[in-house]
């Protein structure tokens, strides 16, 4: 009998809570801060960020990075039969070290994002370090793989035809899901269901023999890496040797963008060669020849790298690409010094462990990303400054286009390390007083955004005659006895002569712009608030700051009359060399008995 669509859908449950029991089981920790990540990801689709949306995806960043750890050393432990206590233990512990790196990282030079990539890619990889051999780990990394791909593919399935059959109902008897319900359904599908059915299908055996030839997935990965992949690499060896004769007959120097070729090509080689390493005894041409020319065809193409970024590291100092594609080198290189000895030659164990050990001290150290990056930059900012260490050498000067664009790529260097405390030394002792202050703010960018403007580097042109800003996140206004509010009003510039003459009654308030002045009428009583020159007092950042990160500047103005108004400015425009306000959007705080008429 063929089964039903329904009986589809009760078997796929059916599977999909099995493997999550299975994860439960086997992985706790894990599973515990996978809930916690899909607790976390329903709240957001709510609107509701913990601690706060600028640190809501770090905390994230932070569980997966400890769930991740704690799988590893999970599998590390099952791999060597220790007793469950220590399984479950040693779990919690890793996974407490690498999520506390994570959340504090930044604060003392790691770098998360590699500390997060190596733990996730050493899940196959840990129960085989010191035991085992390379094909074991070849064939659990093969089934390892297969299990995660098929759970996140059931797990796409089973929310698709769930959507279609809560469709078909809505269509056919006008009854359905809210929109949140179904974005509640997909976060809870994709960030607990199908991690925890991926988990489960982990394979629990260490030591199983490579599957025969007549296995259908094997031999598929034979034909895809013996026809397709090995030749691809043969070719792109070939022409990367022919640049290399044209550089020395030419005797010019590598173009910049040999390095990412050169990476691909060097990542593409070494994960061949894992993939390729269960058929390297086959008489297939494109293998047996990639396996003898592996180590030869790599060589060239890392020095062409070597020469590339040296050249460039010493003239632009390090940045984070470039970091990385000298460990490229590195890695790739020890690999291939590595098959001089006969006891790791061949080893695919050592091809995937070195890169996954120089990734992981990228993450953290004085040798680390985030420490090189910010050594070099700095020491080439403060040079072309003509500082000294401890001197204000920074300030807002006039400098020629090149070295304007030069320094505000060296500065976005280091804020992409984390590291813009470094030029914190060089400021004059007012900025550096606002840059640090601006670190402790909830936005992740807000100290860059005021040293580039105080070091003028963001401030518009003089060709530039609009600026304005718009301030898009939430704010907590203190009252502080005004007991009315209006709702966001839009007011503009007016001519003295377009305004009204005398007072109508109206409906609401109703506010325009009169030149530096901010006029507000409430029912038959208009008051005049000098605006202009309170938002002058406003810090340049504010103009700087994307919207969806800039809290609402609030204003306290006193009228002319002596009443008072406090203005929350959700929009400016600003207009002119002078910087008339043109527009803006508000929302107006004011005590009702001091617009009665008299």
């Amino acid at each position: 009998m063929v089964p039903t669509g329904s009986a589809r859908i009760r078997r796929l449950t059916a599977a999909l809570a099995r493997g999550a029991g299975t994860a439960a089981a086997r992985f706790p920790v894990a599973t515990l801060l996978i809930v916690a990540i899909s607790l976390l990801s329903n709240l957001a689709v709510r609107e509701r960020f913990i601690p706060n949306e600028a640190d809501f995806p770090w905390l994230l960043a932070s569980l997966y990075g400890a769930a991740a750890s704690a799988v590893v050393a999970t599998l590390a432990a099952e791999a060597r039969s220790l007793a469950a206590p220590l399984r479950h233990g040693g779990a919690l512990a890793v996974s407490a070290v690498i999520g506390f790196a994570v959340w504090f990282g930044p604060r003392f030079g790691i770098f998360p994002p590699a500390l997060i990539a190596a733990v996730t890619l050493a899940v196959p990889l840990s129960p085989f370090v010191g035991r085992g051999d390379g094909m074991r780990f070849w064939t659990y990394t093969l089934w390892t793989f297969v299990g995660v791909v098929l759970a996140f593919l059931s797990v796409l399935l089973f929310t698709l035809g769930l959507s279609a059959i809560l469709e078909m109902i809505r269509f056919l008897f006008a009854v359905g899901l809210s929109g949140d319900a179904y974005e509640h359904i997909f976060v809870a599908a994709f960030t607990l269901v199908g991690p925890l059915f991926a988990l489960g299908r982990v394979p629990t055996g260490f030591d199983e023999a490579l599957p025969g030839p007549e296995d259908r997935l094997v031999a598929g990965v034979r034909i895809m890496v013996g026809w397709i992949a090995a030749p691809l690499a043969l070719v792109t060896a070939l022409v990367l040797h022919l640049y290399a004769v044209k550089i020395l007959s030419t005797a010019s120097l590598p173009a910049n963008e040999i390095g990412w070729i050169v990476t691909f090509f060097a990542l593409l080689v070494l994960s061949l060669r894992i993939a390729i390493a269960p058929f390297l005894s086959e008489s297939t041409p494109p293998i047996r020849l990639f396996g003898r020319s592996y180590v030869a065809i790599l060589v060239v193409p890392l020095v062409l790298l070597a020469i590339a970024a040296t050249i460039r590291i010493a003239a632009e100092g390090a940045t984070l690409p470039r970091y990385y594609l000298a460990l490229g080198i590195l890695a790739a290189g020890l690999v291939v010094a590595m098959q001089a000895v006969k006891r790791l030659r061949g080893d695919i164990r050592v091809m995937a462990g070195v890169p996954l050990v120089l990734l992981a001290l990228s993450s953290f150290g004085p040798w680390g990303a985030a420490s090189t990056v910010g050594r070099s930059q700095t020491a080439l900012i403060v040079a072309e400054a003509g500082g000294a260490a401890g001197a204000a050498t920074l300030s807002d000067a006039d400098r020629d286009p090149v070295a304007q664009r030069r320094l505000r790529s060296r500065l976005r260097a280091l804020e992409e390390a984390g590291q813009i405390a470094r030029v914190l030394p060089y400021l004059d002792p007012a900025l550096r007083e606002r840059v640090a202050a601006a670190e402790t703010r909830v936005t992740d960018t807000a100290a860059f955004d005021v040293l580039m403007v105080g070091l003028g580097l963001s401030r518009p042109s003089a060709l530039q005659t609009v600026r304005s800003f718009t301030a898009a996140a939430g704010v907590i206004v203190e009252t502080d006895g005004f007991d009315r509010a209006t709702t966001e009003l839009s007011v503009a510039a007016m001519a003295a002569g377009d305004a009204p003459v005398e007072p109508v009654p109206v409906a609401g308030p109703v506010a325009w712009i009169e030149g530096d002045r901010l006029v507000v009428r409430i029912g038959t009583v208009d008051d005049r608030f000098d605006l202009a020159p309170a938002v002058a007092q406003l810090p340049e950042a504010v103009f700087a700051t994307e919207p969806e990160r800039l809290v609402p500047p609030v204003l306290d103005l006193e009228g002319a009359a002596g009443r008072r108004l406090r203005v929350v400015l959700r929009q400016l425009i600003q207009e002119g060399n002078d910087g008339a306000i043109s527009a803006a959007t508000v929302i107006l705080f004011f005590r009702a008995s001091e617009w009665e008429p008299i």
